[in-house]
């Protein structure tokens, strides 16, 4: 829904006037999940299905109330006769076709009859509905004779539930757009590569491209982002902005920034969008069935959204969400996808936008002109990795069998049964050769194909189809143990569509792994290439700004994200002056594995020679768990009386809290806290002035030895000779610069870095480092580092 205020139209699409009409008239959630897709089938498929097929838009402008509309019908055919024919697809068998995904394709139907009977003036239009299922290419057909009176009906019903969002539309558009247009940046002075950085990402929203930046810390990279995107949607180039993170502390960051906007004059609409299982407290179950709970009724969807709305909250949170939700008795999470369709900004999660199986389907079904902020963009290659990457084993094939909720007679029981015998059947012969006795006496064994066996596509998708038809039986199901089966039938069917979509994706990115272990065969489909998936998704949007403060090497993380030679890309120099950073490498010391055990005393030495030079607050981080337990062993027993800290494997939030609030506490005295790098203190936090005051690295933070490592180098040294980069230095390095990053974060810090490790000296690795270190000192010993640091923090 768009309006124009140049001829005072809200323009909008049949799809989406369905779309929005459902979510504020029906009763039965989710609303996304079975939408089926209006595009993506060729011409060449429609002209099959329906020969001299041309697609046909029908445009209907009315007026309703002191409302102006223009909608637009599209038919994938009209005949002679006034026939209207629509084709659609979607992932559900024709058995199942019903519910959600029959409503909206009949709906969309009934608005293009109705359109087509206003404008020809008859009283009955021929309706033709066609559905192919997208897994297995059957095709259905209904058809109907739809009598003017029903439509009139029908139509007005729809129009009422989507003109209560007309008003939020138009004040977009007339009073929220102007004052992003006319805003101004929320600081007096703007810093030279924070100018940079909001030219950069306004000219790149402006054109529609992709732009790479790399952005120190300190440059102010939220509000050199945000800004530069008010400015763009005031100024009419993108409909939405979607600031996607991989972390709770950036998505706070980001909502900061949009109140300090609104502070300065901009009004703004934005939500923060949590996971659905941590929001509703049922969970993933509420979307089965509207008798299931209280809240997947959601009749008040409507007026819970105009609640929210006519708060007038800058960004709404997930409490404010909740609180609206409990008055109006509402799905939280399906009041948060309602209310982001009236928003500006919507701040949420990588996997909304990049994980094909959680996606937000009401915008990145088919996508829009949207604007795509990346925030901390590094994280992003690992993250997707895991995203289109899948696993499943004989052992999880086999899991309905060991259910005490699915009954005796379950045909998933039974499809699971077969399909593990011969899922192993299939894939053992690959792996025979390579099985072994281990010092157990387990029997284990890798091997690699480059092609998935035929066969596993027929068996998971058998499967798939057989627990989708026993999970579709039972939402009508009233005895006592009806969730704990729809709970276990989604999970296992989570698990199978995973796989079977990566099999359907998989090509030369992709390596296929099987493994034996303790006689259970595993299957691994591994992306090792995650580009041209993650550009795929992009194409959701109109724009995207990738930005981190350790996007280097650029075109490392260029070919991971897809890039070509049309995407720009920015270096902001770092605001900060090399004498407020004192970067030290000890390269006389080796911390490879092989050796850790014998460099300890050095390290603990380099260490103590560190923080010897001022009293303060110190992180060490380490590659390992294991070995930051080693380290800080041997330290608390040389320093018995010290503060000291350690990061412990999974710590709950108020742990992390904890730990985080020792470095707050005004105590005149040392802090060493232990850490791993690539962990939760690695990155995202910040600790200003005197809350870090420097951070030891020790080693270079390679990934392990993996057969997916090396998967990785052999496809990266085909293509750019790369091998080792790619798999190994790179993604170590990586790590390196953001737990040195945790020193200096405000114009007035100042620190001190020491790296450990004797491959720092290499060209490979110093090709890597930020601008801010070029200053760097190779130091012998740790007396040298003493005397080093000493004369550095005399400085003034």
């Amino acid at each position: 829904m768009i309006y124009d205020k140049n001829d005072g139209k809200i323009k909008i699409s049949c799809r989406e006037f369905v779309a929005v009409a459902r979510r504020g008239i029906s009763s039965s959630l989710p609303f996304d999940e079975f939408e089926p897709e209006a595009h993506g089938l060729s011409e060449k498929t429609v002209s099959n299905l329906l020969p001299n097929a041309k697609t046909q838009t029908l445009i209907y402008k009315f007026t309703h109330g002191e409302y102006h509309f223009e909608l637009d019908a599209p038919a994938d055919k009209i005949d002679e006769s006034g026939k209207i024919s629509l084709v659609r697809r979607g992932d559900v068998s024709a058995s199942k076709r019903r519910k959600e995904f029959t409503a909206q394709t009949r709906a969309e139907g009934f608005i293009t009859a109705y359109v087509y009977s206003e404008i020809y003036g008859v009283k009955t239009v021929p309706l033709e509905l066609i559905y192919t299922d997208v897994n297995t290419g059957d095709v259905t057909t209904e058809s109907e004779t739809v009598e003017k009176k029903k439509l009139d009906t029908f139509f007005l019903k729809c129009l009422n539930a989507v003109s209560v969002y007309a008003t939020p539309e138009i004040e977009r558009v007339t009073k929220r757009l102007p004052t992003m247009q006319a805003l101004k940046f929320p600081y007096e002075k703007i810093r030279e590569g924070q100018s940079e950085l909001v030219r950069a990402t306004y000219r790149n929203i402006a054109r529609g491209g992709t732009l790479y930046a790399v952005a120190p810390t300190g440059t102010g990279k939220t509000v050199s982002v945000l800004y530069p995107a008010a400015k763009a949607l005031g100024d009419g180039r993108c409909n939405k902005v979607f600031y996607l993170t991989p972390k709770d502390t950036t998505a706070i960051a980001a909502k900061e920034c949009l109140e300090l906007l609104a502070d300065t004059g901009a009004v703004i609409r934005a939500i923060m969008i949590g996971a659905k299982e941590k929001i509703c407290r049922r969970g993933l179950l509420c979307r089965e069935s509207k008798n299931l709970c209280e809240c997947a009724k959601c009749n008040n969807l409507k007026d819970a959204v105009l609640s929210l709305y006519k708060k007038e909250l800058t960004v709404v949170t997930r409490d404010d969400v909740l609180a609206v939700a409990s008055e109006y008795t509402v799905c939280p999470y399906e009041l948060s996808l309602a209310y982001a369709e009236l928003c500006d900004f919507v701040i949420c999660d990588f996997n909304y936008l990049f994980d094909t199986q959680v996606y937000i389907r009401r915008f990145f079904s088919s996508g829009g002109n949207y604007a795509f902020l990346i925030d901390e963009a590094h994280n992003l290659p690992e993250r997707a990795r895991e995203m289109y990457s899948a696993e499943i084993s004989s052992e999880d094939i086999k899991e309905p069998l060991s259910s005490s909720h699915l009954g005796v007679y379950s045909e998933t029981r039974k499809a699971a049964s077969d399909a593990a015998e011969r899922f192993s059947e299939i894939l053992y012969p690959f792996l025979s050769e390579e099985i072994r006795e281990d010092s157990g006496g387990d029997k284990v064994g890798a091997a690699h194909l480059s092609d998935v066996p035929l066969p596993l596509f027929e068996i998971i998708g058998g499967l798939v189809k057989t627990a989708e038809d026993e999970l579709w039986r039972n939402l009508g199901a009233r005895d006592a143990e009806r969730d704990a089966r729809l709970k276990e039938l989604r999970a296992y069917l989570y698990k199978l569509k995973k796989f079977n979509a990566a099999m359907e994706r998989f090509d030369s990115s992709y390596e296929m792994f099987l493994f034996c272990k303790n006689g259970s065969i595993h299957a691994k489909l591994y992306c090792i290439d995650t580009g041209k998936e993650i550009s795929e998704r992009l194409k959701k949007g109109s724009s995207a700004t990738f930005f981190s403060a350790t996007l280097t090497p650029l075109y490392y993380y260029k070919s991971l994200f897809g890039g070509d030679n049309t995407a720009d890309t920015l270096e902001v120099n770092s605001p900060f002056d090399e004498a407020q950073l004192s970067v030290n490498i000890m390269d006389k010391i080796s911390t490879r594995f092989s050796e850790r055990e014998d460099t300890l005393s050095a390290v603990i030495r380099v260490i103590c020679a560190t923080i010897s030079a001022k009293r303060g607050n110190y992180m060490v981080f380490s590659p390992s768990f294991q070995y930051s337990d080693a380290l800080a062993k041997i330290f608390t027993a040389k320093y018995p009386k010290m503060r000291v800290l350690v990061q412990k494997r999974n710590m709950t939030l108020k742990e992390k809290e904890s730990f985080l609030s020792e470095f707050s506490k005004e105590d005149n005295s040392y802090l060493v806290a232990f850490c791993v790098m690539g962990g939760a203190y690695s990155e995202g936090i910040d600790l200003a002035g005197d809350k870090l005051i420097g951070a030891v690295v020790v080693g270079i933070g390679l990934p392990g030895l993996s057969y997916e490592r090396e998967a990785i180098a052999a496809y990266y040294n085909e293509k750019y000779e790369e091998g080792k980069q790619f798999a190994y230095i790179y993604p170590g390095m990586n790590r390196v610069l953001q737990a040195a990053g945790r020193v200096i974060r405000r114009e007035e810090d100042k620190g001190v870095i020491v790296l450990i490790d004797d491959r720092f000296d290499d060209p490979i690795y110093k090709k890597i480092v930020p601008k801010l270190w070029h200053g760097m000192r190779f130091i012998d010993d740790a007396k040298i580092l003493k005397a080093s640091l000493d004369e550095f923090w005399s400085e003034k």
